[in-house]
């Protein structure tokens, strides 16, 4: 399942819950952004704007991945220079964010000639979710980052329970609290199954969610690409099964001519042998 709208809108929400893990902590969110890049023809993740406590603001992207990219930390300099060239803000900061190991494709550029001085490299401050405390990130009361949990390392379907619980506590209004349901119930899936937590939670707490649809969309596409391979693959069967019923009416009618061949042949040496007696 694709993350980055539940992700951009968690962040949307619960910005100032997430500083701890940007390495924030302590600063104010300004403001959160989406910001297009039109030449690209795509969107960074998140640009928060922060306030220290000294009163001096600077641009902080989060860049969350979801899936295995080798161009990743190539997407993330471009990400800086584009946002470096067209905001004039300084200083600008990012943090990428892995949800999973095998989204990790690590922290570091290094460029050189083989066997000759490395001629440039860049290193990103990384998150990796996994190596994140799920019950330190419940216990903190931090909405955002409880919802984040199950990402975590020692999540278990109670924590899932905990985190539920603490949404609906907080009393966030509509429909926040349902879009914070809707993204805890994609992250913890592999902990507490769809129908477990439409159960838990109660359909009507989800109904009110803005996400909601967009996650319906993405299932009937999802199911819809099953079908569309599903319907290719009977589609391959069937050739085949006629391209093999096609071989064994040629080899058939190469046997019926090769047979009608011989009973000619066979006839005609009877006949030139009913010649001869006579």
């Amino acid at each position: 399942m694709q993350t980055d709208i539940p992700l951009k809108r968690l962040t949307a929400i619960c910005a100032a819950d997430l500083l701890p893990l940007l390495g924030a902590a302590g600063m104010d969110v300004v403001g959160v952004e989406i910001l297009e890049l039109p030449s690209l023809t795509t969107a960074l993740d998140t640009v928060l704007r922060l306030r220290d406590r000294r009163g001096r603001e600077h641009l902080h992207l989060v860049e969350w991945q979801g899936y295995r990219d080798p161009l990743f930390l190539w997407r993330l300099m471009g990400y800086l220079s584009w946002v470096g060239l067209h905001h004039p803000e300084r200083p600008i900061t990012i943090t990428p964010i892995y949800l999973r190991p095998g989204d990790d494709v690590g922290s570091s550029l290094r460029q050189g000639l083989e066997g000759g001085l490395e001629s440039w490299g860049i290193t990103f401050t990384c998150v990796r979710l996994w190596e994140q405390d799920a019950e330190a990130a419940v216990d903190s009361g931090a909405v955002g980052l409880a919802v984040l949990s199950p990402l975590m390392a020692g999540a278990t379907g109670a924590l899932v329970e905990r985190v539920a619980a603490l949404v609906l506590e907080q009393g966030a209004a509509e429909p926040q609290r349902a879009d914070l349901l809707t993204i805890l119930g994609v992250f913890a899936e592999p902990l507490v199954g769809r129908d477990r937590f439409v159960r838990l939670i109660g359909r009507e707490q989800l109904m009110a969610s803005d996400l909601l649809s967009y996650l319906m969309e993405e299932k009937l596409a999802e199911l819809e690409q099953e079908r569309a391979r599903e319907r290719a693959a009977l589609a391959a069967e069937r050739a085949r099964e006629r391209a093999a019923l096609a071989v064994a009416e040629q080899a058939l009618a190469a046997e019926r001519s090769i047979a009608e061949q011989a009973l000619a042949a066979e006839r005609a040496a009877l006949k030139r042998q009913q010649l001869s007696l006579e």
